[in-house]
């Protein structure tokens, strides 16, 4: 941090009327000192940013959060602005949209999960982060990732950043240079909800709309095939969630939750012995009676004692759902 970047933070600094939170992951990764130290010296300059620490030991990447924006880059130099205006929240000017562009923002409820790749010194960058910032603070369902494809270019690689900015939207739809936010705000609008990511299904079920999720797909008539990938998740807090979801299309559509099936068997014969236990819980609820001639090979074959178990009960289940 430059003396001048100091300058501009302590004059912002003291226009603030009260405490502003800010969350600090720091991880495995060696870019964390980097992030570290830049919130220190945030706090130091500007003492009443609150800087909440938290610390992970998987090797991913740190990230600065601040409501629904997450900044997995390091905002000095023209990154500065919108990065304080981002902090300042309601105290900030910079937060208004157009009143027929607010409105439009208001109105969606679907989730949106909204990248920005940035590079230091790109002279647009600054400008499409203020736009999407203002888009962010019209609705907590936006939610935003600032990253620096240079600080992170395997991240970029991963998502074929050939120049910035450029924005995605579900890692789907993309952006590349200027924007135009009434475009990226019809288009979160008006998108096919059976085309969400994974990513986006799961922040709906982390912040506990799991009934949002089985409402989109009772809807629909559809299975979404993102959806589909949670349920046989590795991680257990994500696979539980989606399950719920399962549950509560079951309780509505059987004939619904019937086009899951094909999917969890095939995938049932990969994943480890714990998922395997879930998928037939799964089974189980389903009441689908085809299922019964694949859950009799799983009891004569080669499974621990607790998948042949978990296999049992799901062939009680169904046959309870026929009496």
């Amino acid at each position: 941090m430059t003396p001048e970047e100091e300058r501009k933070i302590a004059l912002w600094g003291q226009k603030l009327k009260n405490d502003i939170p800010m969350e600090l992951t720091i991880t495995g990764d060696k870019r964390s000192r980097a992030f570290q130290n830049f919130c220190d010296s945030l706090s130091r300059v500007a003492p009443k940013i609150r800087t909440k620490t938290e610390k992970e030991d998987e090797a991913k990447a740190p990230v600065i959060r601040i409501g629904n924006v997450r900044y997995q880059a390091i905002p000095t130099g023209k990154e500065l602005e919108p990065f304080l205006s981002a902090l300042a929240g309601d105290e900030s000017p910079d937060r208004q949209l157009p009143a027929s562009l607010r409105e439009l923002v208001g109105s969606i409820e679907i989730p949106a999960r909204l990248k920005i790749y940035i590079t230091p010194h790109c002279p647009f960058c600054p400008v499409a982060v203020k736009q999407l910032l203002s888009l962010a603070a019209a609705n907590e369902g936006i939610k935003l990732t600032i990253i620096d494809g240079a600080l992170f270019p395997e991240a970029a690689k991963s998502d074929n950043i050939q120049s910035a900015p450029t924005v995605l939207l579900d890692d789907m739809y993309r952006w590349t240079g200027a924007i135009q936010l009434s475009e990226i705000a019809d288009m979160i609008l008006n998108r096919d909800p059976a085309r969400l990511s994974a990513s986006s299904l799961r922040d709906m079920l982390e912040e506990g709309n799991a009934a949002g999720v089985a409402a989109m797909m009772t809807d629909s008539g559809k299975i979404f095939p993102a959806f589909l990938e949670l349920l046989v998740s590795e991680k257990w807090p994500v696979r539980l969630g989606a399950m719920v979801v399962f549950e509560t299309i079951a309780e509505k559509n059987n004939k619904l939750i019937a086009q899951a099936i094909p999917f969890l068997w095939e995938r049932f014969l990969q994943v480890e012995e714990t998922v395997k236990g879930d998928v037939l819980y799964l089974f189980g609820i389903s009441g689908d009676e085809s299922l019964i001639p694949k859950l009799e090979t799983v009891l004569s074959g080669p499974y621990p004692a607790e998948v042949k178990e978990a296999a049992t009960e799901a062939l009680e289940e169904i046959s309870r759902s026929f009496q």
